[in-house]
């Protein structure tokens, strides 16, 4: 989870009066949409906003006007947003990406659908694990990519290992001394929301192997220096935002009992 910016200057208001002047559903609808964009900067993307209660025929061409991307209304850059490199999905911290995430999903919420404030690239797991539950009523806004870069400039993702039973269990938890208790249940619902488990166990199970490799003929005093020294290379690389990364602290967090308990299977195999 990090936080994200456009690259480039994607002016939203021109989309906006391309869209209204030329296609017929939505003409006369460019001073309510950009009203309600406003209020969406204003409020930082707040599910709590209430829909303008488009029509279904203008949420159709809204719809399709993100679906296609066109360059005529200036939204070649959706297309591109699929394929941006920001080393880890700002929304969950997995190494995949490949679709656009709808900050405020774009089914209650079709005047956002082409609007770059709520446009963040995203994996799929993620994408679908929220669905359309980002609305108003929720216990707790989602974090933002854009507002909220304050707060995820200090947020540390942490995988958190049980190592009492005999199988490891793993969790995905934070930097918690950092954050006032409201900032705290607010990450927990984000990475309660996000984080598809089973991709986020699976991405774990495969970066202890890597670091057993890693480790595998040296002495277990010296494993957390190797551990260390990996997690430096990724954070350097821009990657230390994702799980690969929290899987390391994570390992740094554990005493030596428990780091050989959950990397000797590993080296065995």
């Amino acid at each position: 989870m990090r936080s994200f910016s456009h690259s480039g200057a994607i002016d939203d208001l021109s989309t906006l009066d391309a869209l209204t002047t030329n296609i017929p559903f939505l003409h006369g609808c460019y001073q309510v949409i950009e009203k309600a964009y406003q209020a969406y900067i204003n409020n930082c993307g707040s599910p709590q906003l209430k829909a303008i209660g488009l029509s279904p025929g203008q949420t159709v061409c809204l719809h399709k006007a993100y679906e296609g991307g066109a360059q005529k209304y200036g939204l070649d850059w959706i297309p591109q947003l699929r394929d941006v490199l920001v080393g880890s999905c700002p929304m969950c911290g997995s190494l995949t990406l490949g679709t656009v995430e709808h900050y405020l999903p774009k089914t209650p919420f079709p005047e956002f659908s082409v609007l770059s404030w709520n446009l963040i690239p995203s994996c799929n797991s993620c994408n679908q694990k929220r669905g359309s539950k980002h609305v108003n009523g929720i216990g707790y806004q989602l974090l933002h990519p854009i507002f909220d870069k304050v707060l995820l400039g200090k947020l540390e993702l942490v995988t958190k290992f049980d190592t009492t039973g005999l199988v490891t269990q793993l969790a995905l938890g934070f930097n918690e001394q950092l954050f006032s208790a409201h900032e705290q249940k607010r990450i927990a619902a984000h990475i309660n929301m996000c984080v598809d488990l089973r991709a986020f166990k699976l991405a774990t199970q495969v970066q202890i192997s890597m670091v057993a490799a890693r480790v595998a003929g040296k002495a277990l005093t010296k494993w957390k220096s190797v551990i260390k020294s990996e997690l430096t290379i990724m954070e350097s690389a821009n990657v230390g935002y994702g799980w690969g990364a929290s899987c390391l602290r994570g390992l740094l967090g554990v005493s030596e009992i428990q780091l050989s308990s959950i990397l000797t299977p590993k080296i065995l195999k």
